[in-house]
C-alpha cells in the first residue's frame, strides 16, 4: 500500500494502444541480439527469427530497425515508475527522476548505443514520432518532480542539461553511472530550493 503523502503518477497512455505481446517479443529479441554482438548485424529478418514471429508481423508494427530501437527505448523510459514524494526537496525529486532516466540502459551499453544511433536518425518518421514521445515523457517527469509553480525557464534548463548529459554518455565520453553522479552535482547548482 502506498505511503501516505506520496503521490503516484501514472504513465502516459501509449499512442499505439499499449504494447502487444509481439512488440515485447521483438524488443526482447533486439536486446538479446545486441547483447551478443554489435548492431551491425541487426536486421528485420534476424529480429523476426529471434522473436519467433513472422517477418511480415514485425514490419507491420515497425517500418525499420531504427524504429524498433527507438520504440524499445521509449518503452523502457515510459515503463519506469514515477513516484513523487512531496515531502522531499525539489532538487531531490528532480535528481531521482533524471537519475532513473539516465540509468535506464546503463547495464546494456551495446543496446544503449544502438538506440542512441537510431534516435538520431532524421529521415524516419516512425523514429521522429518515438523521439517526440520520449521528449514528452522526460518533460512530464521533470514537471512532476518540480511541482506546480516552477518557472518554465527552470524546466527548459533542466531538460537541456539532461539531454546534454545523456548525449555525452551515449557518445561514450563518460559512463552512464558517472554521468548520473555528475548530473546530481549539476542539479544541485541549478536547483537551490529557495530559487524556486
Amino acid at each position: 500500500m502506498p505511503r501516505r503523502g506520496v503521490t503516484h503518477a501514472t504513465r502516459l497512455t501509449d499512442l499505439h494502444g499499449g504494447r502487444s505481446p509481439m512488440c515485447r517479443q521483438v524488443f526482447r529479441a533486439a536486446a538479446a541480439l545486441l547483447g551478443e554482438s554489435s548492431d551491425s548485424g541487426l536486421s528485420m529478418p534476424a529480429l523476426a527469427a529471434r522473436a519467433r514471429v513472422a517477418p511480415a508481423a514485425v514490419t507491420a508494427h515497425f517500418p525499420s530497425v531504427d524504429a524498433v530501437l527507438a520504440e524499445l527505448y521509449l518503452h523502457r523510459v515510459s515503463t519506469l515508475p514515477l513516484t513523487v514524494d512531496p515531502d522531499s526537496s525539489v532538487a531531490a525529486r528532480v535528481k531521482g527522476q533524471l537519475r532513473a532516466l539516465t540509468l535506464v540502459m546503463a547495464d546494456e551499453p551495446t543496446l544503449a548505443a544502438a538506440c542512441s544511433r537510431a534516435l538520431l536518425s532524421a529521415d524516419d518518421p516512425a523514429v521522429l514520432c518515438a523521439r517526440n514521445r520520449i521528449g514528452a515523457e522526460v518533460q512530464r517527469r521533470i514537471a512532476a518532480a518540480l511541482g506546480t509553480g516552477a518557472w518554465p525557464e527552470v524546466q527548459d534548463t533542466l531538460e537541456t542539461v539532461f539531454w546534454g548529459a545523456l548525449l555525452q554518455a551515449q557518445s561514450r565520453a563518460i559512463d552512464y553511472r558517472e554521468m548520473a553522479n555528475r548530473l546530481d552535482t549539476m542539479l544541485s547548482l541549478i536547483l537551490p530550493d529557495e530559487a524556486l
